[in-house]
């Protein structure tokens, strides 16, 4: 039923979205945002930071839970976490797929620019290995890692302006715009999504360079520490 719980996951989420923000609370984002509706707006945010989240809480324990295949076989580790951030992904080509198909149904216009939308896909994919692989071959050797990383997890997801929109964060606070890869990235699929728009240059060459030094750096320490996964798992 795997399948199954990819599709039902984001439904659910639209319509706990749409209930909460537009029925209840009735807060809507203004048209420089791109949607009126609140709910897609933070439903397009929300996507992408969930298969992050995933990937990367998963991989906390992955080497640890393979401890069998780490022992007995030349097995290449690396492929576990990456193998955990792909998954995770394709929940989040799921979720998008009917967040555009609620999209459709609100008459909203898409831009040919949504075309770009792969290539924010490839960066998301190696900022994510590369903090997976840290996290997991770490976890191998402190083992409090997991419980670190869900603090950290929480802190970063109100750090990010997914649930308000970027324009409500104080002049004297948009360095950790800057300074958050995550945001760079919620923006982009906002901006490629609902506004039809080019994403933030500065933004996405933060991106790029968080994700492309995440990805070297990430590898080159868990292909180090792999050297000793078998005698500590």
């Amino acid at each position: 039923m795997g399948l199954f719980w990819s599709v039902v996951h984001p439904l659910i989420m639209l319509v706990l979205y749409t209930f909460v923000f537009a029925m209840i609370l009735k807060v809507k984002v203004g048209a420089d945002e791109g949607t009126g509706s609140f709910a897609l707006f933070v439903l397009c945010g929300m996507l992408p930071w969930n298969a992050f989240q995933e990937g990367l809480s998963r991989s906390a324990g992955v080497i640890l839970e393979n401890a069998a295949l780490i022992k007995r076989t030349v097995f290449p580790s690396e492929v576990l976490p990456a193998y955990l951030v792909l998954s995770g992904l394709v929940n989040e080509l799921i979720g998008l797929v009917i967040l555009l198909l609620a999209l459709l149904v609100t008459a909203h216009s898409f831009s040919p620019l949504l075309l770009l939308l792969p290539a924010i896909f490839v960066l998301q994919f190696l900022f994510t290995l590369g903090l997976s692989w840290v996290v997991a071959g770490i976890n191998v050797f402190i083992r409090d890692v997991g419980q670190l990383l869900g603090l950290a997890l929480t802190l970063w997801v109100f750090l990010t302006p997914i649930y308000y929109p970027s324009s409500l964060l104080p002049d004297g606070l948009w360095f950790l715009l800057l300074l958050n890869p995550m945001a760079g990235l919620v923006d982009a699929y906002r901006a490629l999504i609902l506004r039809g728009q080019l994403p933030n240059p500065s933004s996405m060459m933060v991106l790029a360079l968080f994700s492309i030094s995440a990805f070297t750096i990430g590898y080159v320490m868990f292909k180090k520490m792999q050297r000793a996964f078998a005698d500590v798992v």
